[in-house]
């Protein structure tokens, strides 16, 4: 039997030809951008340029807040003998700090967002350096 090519009929284009030819013409079409420009990342310190003094203080306000209650709240419970069960100190410090402040951070915003903030890292904070005694985290 003879080629297509010999009997002088135009041969169909195969599927390898179709697909050489898409993708040489996207190359074609495609307007030249030039030299490509690494786009430098931000160093993750930068967040903290556009902190104000008020921002800071707002923060340090929630966290000493939190501070105080957690003291009042475990002062009790931390200097008796038999001590009891500090789950109610647990519970409601957790609400307290993730409840509320993740309240006024998240939904109240504006500078209630830093005392938001503040509140849960007071309690991150005292649970590391207490290792737990001081939130209630104790087994």
């Amino acid at each position: 039997m003879a080629d297509s090519h010999e009997s002088g009929r135009p041969s169909r284009p195969s599927l390898e030809d179709e697909i050489f030819a898409v993708a040489s013409t996207v190359e074609t079409d495609r307007p030249d951008d030039g030299p490509r420009i690494r786009v430098r990342s931000r160093p993750p310190w930068e967040w903290a340029q556009g902190l104000t003094r008020r921002d800071v203080g707002t923060t340090l306000a929630g966290f000493l807040t939190f501070v105080f209650v957690d003291l009042v709240m475990m002062y009790a419970p931390l200097m008796m003998s038999r001590r009891p069960s500090l789950l109610p100190q647990m519970i409601t410090l957790l609400m307290l700090a993730f409840g509320l402040g993740g309240l006024l951070a998240w939904k109240v915003g504006g500078v209630w967002r830093q005392f938001g903030i503040g509140m849960m890292l007071a309690w991150v904070f005292l649970t590391l350096v207490s290792v737990g005694f001081l939130t209630g985290l104790t087994l």
